[in-house]
Formats: C-alpha cells, structure tokens, sequence
C-alpha cells in the first residue's frame, strides 16, 4: 500500500489527516454528537487531544466553531447551502 501511495504523491497520514477534517466537520456541525463522541469517533485518545488538533487546522476551537454556525444534521458539507452552492 505504501509504494501505490508513494506513486500517487501521497502519504497515509495526509490522507487520515485529509480524512478526519472532512469527518470532523461533519460531526461538529452535528449537535447529535458531543465533542468527546467526535474526538472518539475520530480517533483521538483525549478530547484535548482532538481540540487541539481542529484548532490548528481550522484556527478555531471545536466548541467555538459549533457554536458559530447553525446546526447540521446528516449533512456532509456544513459550509454548504441545501442547494449545494
């Protein structure tokens, strides 16, 4: 898997890394999920663990960020309108 990685320019940790942002947004956006349910869900041993993280890559706090934006629910792309604009 690795070498198939390395011909594509990628690494498994861009990827995971790739993944949980698109994941985490999701579930934030979800107030059906805690945030120690999305730190869990995501991988992290420590919920600290994860707000650190989500704070380096979106500059803002989880628990900030889900209080700033309306609530999703089933919705893969928070930042999106309904219409997918």
């Amino acid at each position: 898997m690795q070498r198939e990685l390395d011909k594509a320019g990628e690494s498994f940790t861009s990827l995971l890394n790739e993944v949980r942002c698109e994941l985490a947004m999701r579930y934030v956006g979800n107030p059906r999920y805690s945030l120690v349910e999305v730190s869990e869900l995501l991988g992290y041993s420590s919920p600290s663990t994860f707000t650190r993280w989500f704070s380096a890559q979106f500059g803002i706090a989880p628990a900030v960020w889900r209080r700033a934006r309306p609530a999703t629910v089933n919705v893969g792309h928070p930042e999106r309108s309904a219409t997918g604009s």
